[in-house]
C-alpha cells in the first residue's frame, strides 16, 4: 500500500516540523540529500556486489544482514525519508511571515487600531454575543491606512445585522488569542488562520462588498434555510434540525448540548464523519434497493457533496463529506486495502490545504471513526449475522441487517474514537453504547424528512409545514431519550488527565492485533492444548484484577457533581474539592502526613495521582506539615500562595520544593478569582501575611473558606455583607472565639457550618462562645463526624459524612 505509507510519512513530517521547528530550507536540504543519496547507492548497486559475505559467517547471520541491508537500501525506503522530509518543510512553508504587512504583528498593542476587512464567512451569533471573521485589507494605528494581509476574530454585539463579504471597520485592542491549561483558544483558532483577536470593537459598516458571488449566494441560501427552519419547528426541535442539516448548533440550550455529549450522541448535532458515514450507509441501503449496489453508492456520495456544496461548504462539512464518502467507497469496493489508501490521501490533501489540521478534534475524529467502519464494519457484521443464524431456526437477515446497519457500524466507529474522546474530553460515555442504538435509527427519516421540509417550504410554504409536522416526532423523540438516557447514574466515566502515549499504546496494539489477526488466530490454534491451562489461569488472574482496579476507579471517579470535602486531619483545615469535570484542588493539608496521603488516595482518581491545583491559604505550621511529603506523592500542577512564607518550616520547605521542580506559583491577591471550568470559581475574598479567606462558588452555590483569616479582614469585609449569603462556612482555626465573630454568622447565614477539630484538642477548642452563637445553625464536626463531603450540582445541595447522621 504505498499510497499509505508515503501519506503517513508526510503527514509524520508535519508533525516532526511542529516539535522542531526548524527553517524551511534545513528540511529542503535534507530531502535533497536523501535524494541524491539514492542515486549515488543507484550508481554502486550497478557496479558492486553488496553480498559478499565470508563462508564463516552462519546462513542466518547472512539471511539478517541482507534482509536489513535490501531494507535500507530499498529505493521506497528512500522515498519515504523524503516524503517525510517534505512534509517537514511544507509544515514550515505554510507558517505565517510575521513582518509589518502581516496583521499579527500588531498584536498586543495597547491602543486602539482601526482595521479595515470584510467576513469571510456569515457571522457565528451566539447567546451573548457575535464572532466576525474578518479578512483584513488595512491597518491604521495612527498614521493612516497600511495594506496587510491575514485574519482576526471580532467579537461585536449579538443584536446587529451581518452577512458574508460586508466590508466593515472595527476599532479596538488587538490581543494575541488566550490560553490557559485547559483550553488554548489560540491553537484552535490557529487552525483556522487566525492568530489576533479583538474581544471588544466598535463597528462601522463600510460600503462595497468582498468574497466571492457563488460562496455569497451559497450563504444567502443557507441563511434562509435557517430561517425556514425556525419558522417550520419550535425549539428544542428546531435547532436540533438546524445542528443535523446546517452544521449550526449553537441555538441548542447549554443543558441539552451537554446532554448529548454526556450521552455520547454529539455526533448528531453537528456535521461530522462520523454522522456521515452512518448516514451515508443507511441512504446506500435505501438507493441500491432502488437502483442497483454501485449506482445507489455513487447516488449517496453524490447527495453528500450536493448537500455539503448546499451548507456552505466549509472546512468541517467538507472533511465530513469526503471522510463519509471514504468509508462508503470502502465498503462499496469490499477491499480493506484500497479503503485505507483512500483515507489516507485524503487526511493527506487535507493536510496539504491546512497543516494544522492534524491537530483539529473534528479531524481526528472523523479519521478514526471512519478507520473504524473501514476496518471493523465487514468482520463485525459478519460475524453479528453469523452469530444470528446460530441461534435462530427462521429467516433472520432482516434484522440481522437492522442490528448491523444501527449497532454494529456504530461500534466499529466507536471503538477507534474512544481513545481520541477520552483524550481530549477527559471522560468516556459508558451509555453512548446504548443511546446511539436508540437514536440512530431515526436519523434518515430527521435528515431526509426535515431537509425534505425546508427546501420545500422555500417553494411551498404550507407543504413544507405538512411535511415538517411529519419529521417533528423523529426530532423530538431524539431529544427525549437523549434526556433521558443522561439521566441514568454513573453513564459518564470522568478520567482527567491522559497521557498521549497511552493513546498511542492502544492503537498500536489495537492495530496490531487487526492487522495480524490470522497469524494470531493460527499460533494459538497450533498452541491450543499446551495453553489451555495457562489460558485460564491467567484469564481468572486478568478478571480478578480488572475486577478491584475497576472497583477502585469506579469508587474514586467523578460522578459529573461538585464536591467540596473537609478531610479529618486533627486541629487544622484540608479541603479537597473535585469538580464535575475531574479537575482535583487541595486547599492546605493539616499536620499528618499518613492522615492526609490516606485520604487522599481514597479520592483521587485511580489513574490519576496529582493535583491540579494546590491552594496555601495559611502558611501556620499546624496547616501544613503534612504537604511537604505528600506532595511527592500527589504533585500539583499548579499553585496559589498566599501567607508569609517565612512564617513557619514548612512553608520555607514547600517554597524550596515548588522552585526545584519548576511548578508555577500564582501568589494571591485580593479580588483574584481562580477559573477552573464548567463554571467553578475560587475567588480570593482578603488576602494577607498569615494567609487569605476564599470563596468558592459553583452555579447557585457558595461556600466560604476563612482558613487564613487574620486580624483587619473582617472588617474589610464588613463582617460577612461583602460577600452575601453563603451555603456553607468553615469555621476559622478550629473554632477560636476571635476569628470567628457572632456577625460573621448572621450576615452570612449558611446553612451548613463545618469545623475542623481534633478530638480533645489541648487548647479547648472550640470555644463555648462560639458553639453557642451556632445554637440555630448547622453544625458538622470532623473530630465528631469524621470526614464532611458537601455534594451539589449548583442548585441543590447534599451532604455525606463518615460517622453519624447524613
Amino acid at each position: 500500500m504505498p499510497l499509505l505509507w508515503i501519506s503517513l510519512s508526510f503527514i509524520a513530517g508535519i508533525i516532526l516540523a511542529s516539535l522542531f521547528p526548524l527553517p524551511t530550507w534545513i528540511w529542503v536540504v535534507l530531502a535533497t540529500s536523501i535524494f541524491l543519496l539514492y542515486l549515488f547507492v543507484r550508481y554502486l548497486k550497478s557496479r558492486f556486489t553488496f553480498f559478499a559475505f565470508s563462508p564463516s559467517i552462519s546462513l542466518r547471520t547472512r539471511f539478517i544482514s541482507s534482509s536489513f541491508i535490501l531494507f535500507i537500501l530499498h529505493p521506497f525506503s528512500f522515498t519515504l525519508l523524503i516524503s517525510l522530509f517534505l512534509g517537514s518543510a511544507y509544515y514550515q512553508f505554510r507558517q505565517p511571515n510575521i513582518d509589518a504587512f502581516h496583521i499579527v504583528f500588531y498584536n498586543d498593542r495597547t491602543y486602539d487600531l482601526l482595521i479595515t476587512g470584510f467576513l469571510v464567512e456569515p457571522p457565528d451569533t451566539r447567546d451573548k454575543y457575535t464572532n466576525l471573521k474578518l479578512k483584513v485589507e488595512a491597518v491604521d494605528s495612527g498614521s493612516g491606512d497600511l495594506p496587510v494581509s491575514g485574519l482576526i476574530l471580532v467579537r461585536v454585539a449579538k443584536n446587529q445585522t451581518y452577512e458574508y463579504g460586508q466590508l466593515v471597520r472595527v476599532r479596538g485592542q488587538l490581543k494575541t488569542p488566550p490560553e490557559d491549561e485547559q483550553f488554548s483558544y489560540r491553537d484552535y483558532l490557529a487552525r483556522e488562520g487566525i492568530h489576533s483577536y479583538m474581544s471588544i470593537a466598535e463597528v462601522t459598516e463600510l460600503p462595497g462588498h468582498g468574497g466571492n458571488i457563488v460562496t455569497a449566494q451559497i450563504y444567502k441560501l443557507k441563511s434562509k434555510l435557517l430561517e425556514k427552519t425556525y419558522r417550520l419547528y419550535q425549539d428544542p426541535e428546531a435547532s436540533l434540525f438546524a445542528g443535523i442539516l446546517f452544521g449550526v448548533d449553537t441555538g441548542l440550550p447549554r443543558k441539552l448540548q451537554e446532554a448529548f455529549k454526556s450521552t455520547g450522541t454529539a455526533h448528531i448535532i453537528a456535521i461530522s464523519g462520523f454522522n456521515i458515514a452512518i448516514i451515508a450507509g443507511v441512504f446506500f441501503s435505501i438507493f441500491k434497493n432502488i437502483t442497483n449496489e454501485r449506482l445507489g453508492a455513487l447516488i449517496a456520495i453524490v447527495g453528500i457533496f450536493m448537500y455539503a456544496f448546499l451548507v456552505g461548504g466549509d472546512a468541517a462539512v467538507m472533511r465530513a463529506a469526503f471522510m463519509g464518502s471514504i468509508s462508503l467507497f470502502a465498503r462499496q469496493i469490499g477491499r480493506r486495502n484500497m479503503g485505507l489508501n483512500a483515507l489516507m490521501v485524503v487526511a493527506l490533501i487535507m493536510a496539504l490545504i491546512n497543516p494544522l489540521v492534524i491537530w483539529d478534534v473534528g479531524f481526528q475524529l472523523s479519521f478514526f471513526a471512519t478507520l473504524g467502519l473501514i476496518l471493523y464494519s465487514e468482520p463485525f457484521s459478519y460475524y453479528t449475522g453469523n452469530l444470528i443464524a446460530r441461534l435462530s431456526k427462521h429467516d433472520t437477515s432482516i434484522f440481522a441487517r437492522i442490528i448491523n446497519e444501527n449497532v454494529i457500524l456504530t461500534l466499529a466507529a466507536q471503538l477507534t474514537t474512544i481513545p481520541i474522546m477520552a483524550y481530549h474530553f477527559k471522560r468516556i460515555s459508558l451509555i453512548s453504547f446504548i443511546a446511539n442504538p436508540f437514536i440512530l435509527p431515526v436519523q434518515p427519516a430527521v435528515m431526509i424528512v426535515g431537509g425534505l421540509a425546508v427546501f420545500t417550504s422555500l417553494i411551498i410554504q404550507p407543504l413544507g409545514q405538512l411535511i415538517a409536522w411529519i419529521a417533528w416526532p423523529f426530532a423530538a423523540y431524539t431529544i427525549r431519550i437523549v434526556e433521558f438516557f443522561d439521566r441514568v447514574p454513573h453513564g459518564m466515566i470522568f478520567l482527567g488527565d491522559a497521557s498521549i502515549w497511552i493513546v498511542l499504546f492502544f492503537y498500536i496494539a489495537l492495530l496490531t492485533a487487526t492487522f495480524n489477526w490470522s497469524r494470531i488466530r493460527d499460533w494459538f490454534h497450533s498452541s491450543a492444548d499446551s495453553l489451555r491451562a495457562v489460558a485460564w489461569t491467567a484469564t481468572l488472574a486478568f478478571l480478578f484484577v480488572c475486577m478491584v482496579v475497576l472497583w477502585r476507579s469506579a469508587a474514586t471517579a467523578g460522578d459529573g457533581q461538585f464536591h467540596i470535602t473537609f478531610l479529618e486531619v486533627g486541629s487544622a483545615d484540608a479541603v479537597l474539592i473535585q469538580t464535575p469535570e475531574g479537575r482535583n484542588l487541595l486547599i492546605n493539608g493539616g499536620a499528618s502526613t499518613s492522615e492526609l496521603s490516606d485520604e487522599l488516595g481514597r479520592r483521587l482518581p485511580f489513574f490519576s495521582r496529582k493535583l491540579d491545583w494546590l491552594i496555601v491559604a495559611s502558611t501556620q505550621e499546624e496547616q501544613l506539615s503534612a504537604l511537604p511529603r505528600v506532595i511527592e506523592r500527589y504533585p500539583p500542577e499548579h499553585v496559589l500562595w498566599s501567607g508569609n512564607v517565612q512564617a513557619s518550616f514548612s512553608a520555607r520547605l514547600l517554597d524550596e520544593y515548588f522552585a526545584a521542580e519548576g511548578i508555577p506559583l500564582t501568589r494571591a491577591e485580593a479580588g483574584q478569582m481562580l477559573d477552573l471550568g464548567g463554571g467553578t470559581f475560587i475567588e480570593v475574598q482578603a488576602a494577607g501575611p498569615r494567609g487569605s479567606v476564599l470563596l468558592v462558588q459553583y452555579g447557585n452555590f457558595r461556600a466560604l473558606l476563612p482558613i487564613g483569616v487574620s486580624e483587619g479582614m473582617y472588617e474589610s469585609l464588613e463582617f460577612g455583607n461583602v460577600v452575601g449569603a453563603v451555603d456553607v462556612l468553615l469555621l476559622s482555626d478550629s473554632g477560636y472565639a476571635p476569628a470567628n465573630p457572632p456577625d460573621i454568622f448572621e450576615n452570612l447565614n449558611p446553612q451548613l457550618v463545618v469545623l475542623s477539630v481534633a478530638a480533645g484538642n489541648p487548647d479547648g477548642l472550640p470555644s463555648q462562645d462560639v458553639l453557642d452563637s451556632l445554637a440555630d445553625y448547622s453544625l458538622l464536626r470532623t473530630d465528631r463526624n469524621g470526614w464532611i463531603d458537601v455534594i451539589t450540582d449548583g442548585n441543590e445541595m447534599r451532604v455525606v459524612v463518615e460517622r453519624g447522621q447524613q
